[in-house]
């Protein structure tokens, strides 16, 4: 069989690579590019880029090695259901990238990188000052590109695997399918979403349009769009936000009081816990310590629940202990502690936050003991591949302080729910 990975080397050490490392940082004011759905945008920017720039589009429809990759794909699309097999991962088995396709897309991507560098150049441009591919920032475009393709082609056959055979997920208790994966519905269900595919028109399609469209239809056939709800945050943010560039960041300690969220075990829509948070943050807000409390929290506890712990923190926040609602911004997408903190520091950066000033987190006294230890950083790393604070100093039984990390802003595929 033909290598593909010693090709890919081969090529990157006689051609070298087209640009030096990013050094300065992304910018916060960069206008994202908008693509065919929020979750999508989220979850696979890099292939949104390909999508919505016409240079590049044309150059990998092109392409001959990923036109007979699409045709394949395509095919694939349009061919029978296995016979004498009737559970969904069958259905979709044909459309998850293999090591060698990985392997073999990465190097013609490169090839065009190399080939056509005045035409590929936005697309770098874009990637870099995304924030999106931060953890390559300072990588070459070769690698950045082949990393940001393995990244995503990763997420795909994650939504893929995950949503039939439901396995695999970071967090099972509320990642999970929303059905039994296993019954005759769920395959039918599948199979209908898989003829819907193949009646579209199809002749336009990249290598990675029928894989994607199909892990986008599967997310949303089980009921799990919880990426998209609540964008643009500008939106449900819009008053605080407006704020933000008024503001004398001299006369405060910290740029922002992040309270975690404590998702409820029942139908509640917030839990007495993270009553109890809201209320350590929002005194803390009243001694003057920042100008706003970010409130974080998802659709996490119970599975499916309608309620996004943060939109009901902020409830309990004005309504009952009367802090201003321009005061309290919403990060709703978060479901662990890992992306409470790391969701915030996006919003820092993406708000023009000062982001040498240290963010004061606010929970109960055994969450932060916990979040002060090496068994955080480790589960940091394991999931995120980096810690998102430094520097972190203990203020009070309930608070602690630190720095936020600008890594923060990578997107994560393999957490569709929250990339």
């Amino acid at each position: 069989m033909f290598n593909f990975r010693r090709l890919l080397v081969v090529c990157l050490f006689v051609s070298g690579t087209p640009a030096l490392a990013q050094l300065s940082p992304p910018d916060p004011h960069y206008s994202f590019f908008a693509g065919n759905n929020v979750v999508q945008d989220r979850n696979f920017y890099l292939f949104t880029l390909m999508e919505k720039m016409p240079a590049v589009r044309k150059l990998v429809a092109q392409d001959t090695q990923l036109q007979k990759i699409t045709k394949e794909y395509n095919s694939r699309l349009a061919g029978p259901v296995p016979a004498g097999k009737n559970d969904a991962d069958d259905l979709v088995a044909p459309f998850y990238f293999s090591n060698d396709a990985v392997a073999g897309i990465s190097y013609r991507l490169n090839h065009l990188l190399i080939t056509n560098q005045a035409a590929m150049a936005p697309l770098i441009f874009a990637m870099r000052n995304s924030g999106l591919f931060q953890l390559y920032s300072r990588e070459s475009d070769t690698t950045l590109l082949t990393m940001a393709w393995q990244d995503a082609a990763r997420g795909i056959n994650y939504i893929l695997r995950a949503y039939t055979e439901n396995k695999g997920f970071r967090y099972p208790n509320i990642d999970s399918a929303a059905y039994y994966v296993k019954s005759p519905a769920y395959y039918a269900g599948v199979n209908g979403i898989l003829d819907k595919l193949q009646s579209a028109d199809n002749q336009d399609n990249l290598f990675f349009e029928p894989s994607l469209d199909l892990a986008m239809a599967l997310l949303v056939f089980n009921k799990h769009d919880e990426a998209a709800r609540y964008e643009p945050l500008s939106n449900i943010n819009k008053d605080p936000y407006a704020r933000i560039k008024k503001l004398n960041w001299k006369k405060y300690n910290y740029s922002v009081i992040l309270i975690l969220g404590a998702g409820p075990g029942n139908k509640d829509n917030i839990s007495d816990p993270g009553k109890n948070r809201c209320k350590s943050g929002a005194a803390m807000y009243k001694s003057g310590a920042a100008p706003f409390i970010v409130v974080s929290g998802g659709h996490v506890h119970p599975f499916l629940t309608p309620f996004a712990e943060a939109i009901e923190m902020k409830k309990y926040l004005v309504d009952s202990l009367q802090v201003p609602a321009d005061a309290v911004i919403v990060e709703p997408y978060a479901r662990h502690t890992t992306t409470n903190i790391r969701n915030t520091n996006r919003i820092v950066f993406r708000t023009g936050m000062p982001v040498d000033k240290r963010i004061l987190c606010v929970s109960d006294n055994m969450h932060l003991t916990y979040i002060s230890t090496r068994l955080f950083e480790l589960r940091c790393r394991q999931d995120l591949g980096y810690l998102p604070m430094k520097k972190t100093i203990n203020v009070s039984e309930t608070s602690i302080s630190y720095l936020p990390d600008l890594n923060s802003l990578q997107a994560d595929s393999r957490d569709p729910l929250d990339p």
